[in-house]
């Protein structure tokens, strides 16, 4: 494995992790702060690349429209 794959795998564990903790800190605030923080620094150290960086901020939206879905129907009920 080279340098540039090293640093691809571990750009995207560190955002993976970033991620779950975002999904359990749901709610509270600047819960995405540190996800999308990672996402910023791989993606300028270009550790990951354009559509990534894309893909997971698309994950990251898709993450709080769920949530904010499931909070409207919860207070509807």
């Amino acid at each position: 494995m080279n340098n540039s794959q090293r640093d691809h795998r571990t750009a995207v564990t560190w955002i993976e992790g970033e991620i779950e903790n975002l999904v359990r800190d749901l709610g509270k605030p600047n819960a995405s702060a540190a996800a999308t923080s990672a996402i910023t620094l791989a993606f300028l150290l270009r550790a990951i690349s354009d559509e990534e960086q894309r893909n997971y901020r698309a994950r990251i939206d898709q993450i709080y429209a769920t949530f904010n879905t499931s909070n409207k129907q919860g207070a509807a009920a």
